[in-house]
């Protein structure tokens, strides 16, 4: 009888030690997932802060003192590494009230000129483009030419600029990375189209 209960204790601290060796490597598992996620968290949060950034400053103004009308700008990178293989499509031109602009269509049949920066865009120190307005067409483009009629028209709002396009570039980890930017000027922008053209303004969210 004595040695049954004997047997029968034995058991129960082998179960018990069973039990919490058990536990233990459970806890050392839900230990080692949580180690690894807020590592994973960490990079995550390390890339969006270290990313770069890539912006199109819209122009000060479109000046139409001149024969042509430039819309000088720039590529400016505001994160803190560097951006590589900035590229492009771009368009900077004339409508008038009678055009139906489409804002980002940079499709076949939609002609329009690309941006095309050679080597990184290190941070605080921009690209100056210097872009001019004008007609594309299929096989290039036409600098428009600035003369009284024009100026008048653009005064009046019977036309109008706008200039618009999507730069498409990566970060030091390689990640894919956007940004879409559209301005313009002159009175006659209908409403529809300049609240278009603000929505279109907008950036990319990728952290892998």
């Amino acid at each position: 009888m004595a040695e049954t209960n004997g047997d029968s204790k034995g058991s129960l601290k082998s179960l018990i030690k069973n039990k919490v060796l058990d536990v233990a490597v459970f806890i050392s598992l839900l230990a080692l997932f949580a180690y690894f996620w807020q590592a994973c968290i960490m990079r995550r949060a390390m890339r969006v802060d270290q990313r770069a950034w890539v912006s199109i400053p819209f122009p000060v103004n479109f000046p139409l003192n001149g024969t042509s009308i430039p819309a000088n700008t720039q590529i400016k990178n505001s994160g803190k590494t560097p951006a590589k293989n900035a590229k492009g499509d771009v368009i900077a031109t004339i409508f008038s009230q009678l055009d139906k602009p489409t804002i980002g269509d940079f499709s076949v049949g939609h002609p329009h000129e690309q941006l095309e920066t050679p080597g990184v865009i290190f941070p605080d120190a921009p690209v100056p483009v210097s872009i001019y307005v004008g007609t594309y067409h299929a096989t290039g483009k036409e600098v428009t030419t600035v003369d009284e009629a024009l100026r008048q028209d653009i005064y009046i709002g019977k036309r109008f600029i706008l200039f618009y396009g999507r730069i498409n570039y990566s970060d030091v980890y390689d990640i894919q990375h956007w940004t879409q930017f559209c301005t313009g000027s002159g009175s006659g922008i209908p409403s529809d189209l300049l609240k278009e053209c603000l929505r279109y303004n907008d950036v990319d969210t990728n952290e892998e």
